[in-house]
């Protein structure tokens, strides 16, 4: 399905984000907890431009309201507001630093239950956040079990819920992926990969069902073979998961709301069964069949290219584009064209005929080359706010296949 045409404070977000990219190990994708949409996006934002504290060794992210305006495409005054209700305890209402996941710990296979930021602060239009040590070692400098998220998809999302069945599907879509590629078989970019999952688990991850609030929830998910129907009884008390007792309920605001949105806003797109079980065919699971539309896809049909091809074509592409570019982004561009040189040459040339003014110009071309623009669709610009020295994530996919192991 094409994706919707967008408003123009969502193309305007849309083009701050181009090429900016987050990880989060896999255990932490899918955690057991709740928090709200925005500490989701502000989550994924931190993590893109955290680092370490030199005198502290503590990871900390700095986040100016300006930029966070930026991207998330919102002007009204009320914006600070519900960052600072979200960063300050007010009574009877949790914040960041109440936010708790219950993951399992890839090193030592024990479940954690842990605070995910320890301090956070909204002070002078600056937002500081502090992760917690063992949170730290899921989303920084990762090296395996991890998987690979777009801003750019991500934050335009509207529903809490389509944000986490994103990042739970695109996980497992990466997953099965590497390992069919590890089998030496391509990827068919028409056939789904199917994740199968029980309905109270899949809440859990969702925070529909919050376990770090009831001691025996998170008793129960430490189990080896969690009772989920005993954990469904323990939690129809609780105010968000009272709204979803009715599986009717949660199809229509949870599932075919993340079905719809993830098709107009995402590469990626899932249909799904419902699993039923007894004599009256109570839900008690979703199977999702998982599809990613990636360009990438176009080169199991071209011609198999050899290292020399490559290299010839990354010498070619580092000829056509005159910047000051660091190898390994020379290299995304060109793995992003599938070393394509007349697609990078027509691109790049758009660029200097335009005289156009790109925020992110290795950003830009990436997602030029990958869907062949027609027209340059954003001007470069030539302010230097903290936003524009946002880091440049370059990511190598052949590298990110290699990395990308088992959860």
């Amino acid at each position: 399905m094409p994706r919707a045409k967008k408003s123009n404070k969502e193309s305007n977000a849309r083009d701050i984000l181009t090429g900016k990219r987050y990880s989060k190990s896999n255990a932490l994708v899918n955690a057991k907890g709740k928090t709200s949409l925005l500490g989701q996006k502000l989550f994924a934002v931190g993590i893109q431009q955290a680092e370490r504290d030199e005198k502290t060794g503590r990871l900390v992210s700095t986040l100016y309201g300006t930029d966070l305006r930026a991207i998330f495409g919102n002007k009204s005054g009320s914006f600070y507001d519900q960052i600072r209700e979200l960063v300050e305890p007010i009574k009877g209402k949790p914040s960041f630093m109440d936010w708790r996941v219950v993951y399992t710990d890839d090193a030592s296979q024990s479940i954690e239950a842990i605070n995910v930021i320890t301090d956070c602060k909204f002070e002078n239009g600056v937002l500081t956040i502090k992760y917690n040590d063992s949170i730290a070692d899921q989303i920084y400098e990762l090296k395996s079990n991890y998987t690979v998220y777009s801003l750019e998809e991500t934050i335009p999302l509207k529903s809490l819920y389509s944000f986490r069945i994103y990042e739970i599907l695109k996980s497992e879509y990466d997953l099965q992926s590497h390992r069919t590629k590890r089998m030496g078989m391509s990827v068919d970019p028409n056939k789904a990969f199917v994740l199968e999952m029980d309905l109270t688990d899949l809440k859990l991850r969702l925070g529909i069902i919050d376990p770090t609030t009831n001691k025996d929830i998170l008793k129960a998910i430490k189990q080896t073979n969690p009772d989920y129907d005993y954990i469904e009884e323990l939690s129809k008390d609780q105010k968000e998961n009272l709204k979803y007792i009715k599986y009717s309920n949660f199809k229509r605001l949870a599932l075919d709301r993340a079905k719809k949105e993830l098709a107009e806003k995402t590469l990626l797109s899932f249909d799904y069964d419902e699993i039923k079980n007894g004599r009256g065919g109570k839900v008690v699971g979703i199977r999702f069949y998982i599809k990613f539309h990636k360009k990438d896809y176009v080169e199991d049909t071209k011609k198999v290219l050899t290292e020399e091809d490559k290299d010839n074509a990354l010498e070619e592409i580092m000829e056509i584009i005159d910047e000051k570019l660091k190898l390994r982004e020379y290299k995304s561009i060109a793995e992003a064209a599938g070393y394509d040189v007349d697609l990078v040459r027509k691109q790049y040339a758009a660029i200097q005929n335009k005289s156009t003014d790109i925020r992110n110009l290795v950003g830009y071309l990436i997602e030029a080359v990958r869907e062949d623009y027609e027209e340059p669709s954003v001007k470069r610009a030539k302010s230097n706010n903290s936003f524009n020295q946002f880091k440049q994530n370059s990511y190598d996919f052949e590298e990110l296949e290699k990395q990308l192991l088992d959860n």
